[in-house]
Parts: structure tokens; C-alpha cells; sequence
């Protein structure tokens, strides 16, 4: 699953710059479906600390395997990146009939929390008990 979500996440930022080149797709200064795109930037800097610490605790104190804590510091960690290289993400997956857009980063991210909520793998977090 490391492979796939790494590659995914690298795949995210070319594409992020391809379209943002070629115009197609919106900017999002916001976080999930562009709210509170005056603090954007803090919120997602936040997010990807407290996953990323939350991942490696996990990892280090409890030796498991948490793929949805990876997959949500690497979706955040590839949207604080792109923040930093160009102030906002890029939304380039637009699906009609759907009233947002989004990104490769956003489904790893989604991919995380489905991951979490189900349990996939048997993985119990010690937050959730």
C-alpha cells in the first residue's frame, strides 16, 4: 500500500502542475471544498503535524501497521507541499453533477478516513480504543 499511496501522491504534484498550467481545474486556498480559505494554509500545516505524529507514535510505540494514518499525512503532506510551492492546491477532478473538484491528495486523504471508520485490516487506533 506504501508504493501505491507514494506513487499516487508523487503522480498528484505533476499533475497539480500540468493543469494548473494549462488552466483547467480551480484554485483552493481553503481546506476540504475550499471553507476557510483565509487560514488554508495554517489548517492544513496543522493537520499534516497532527497526522504525521499520530502516524509515528503508532509506528514506533506500538509497532502497527497503520495504513490510514499513512495515507492521511502523505494526501496532507502532498497539499502542505503544494501550498508551499504555489500558496494553494490544485483541483483538477471534476465529476459532473458532483458541485466540487479535487485532487489525487484529496482521495488519499478520503481513502485514510474510510480506512479509519472501517476498521480495514483489523487496526484498532489507541485514540479510537
Amino acid at each position: 500500500m506504501r508504493a501505491i499511496g507514494l506513487f499516487t501522491a508523487i503522480l498528484d504534484i505533476f499533475l497539480q502542475a500540468y493543469f494548473r498550467s494549462q488552466g483547467f481545474g480551480f484554485l483552493n486556498r481553503g481546506v476540504s471544498l475550499g471553507i476557510a480559505s483565509g487560514i488554508g494554509n495554517i489548517i492544513s500545516i496543522a493537520a499534516f503535524v497532527f497526522f504525521t505524529g499520530w502516524y509515528l507514535f503508532e509506528r514506533i510505540k506500538y509497532k502497527k501497521s497503520v495504513g490510514y494514518l499513512f495515507l492521511l499525512a502523505l494526501g496532507g503532506g502532498v497539499n502542505v507541499l503544494s501550498r508551499l510551492i504555489w500558496g494553494s492546491v490544485w483541483d483538477y477532478i471534476c465529476i459532473p453533477y458532483i458541485p466540487f473538484c479535487f485532487n489525487l491528495s484529496d482521495v488519499l486523504i478520503s481513502l485514510g478516513v474510510v480506512s479509519y471508520i472501517l476498521g480495514v485490516n483489523g487496526n484498532r487506533s489507541t485514540l479510537r480504543g
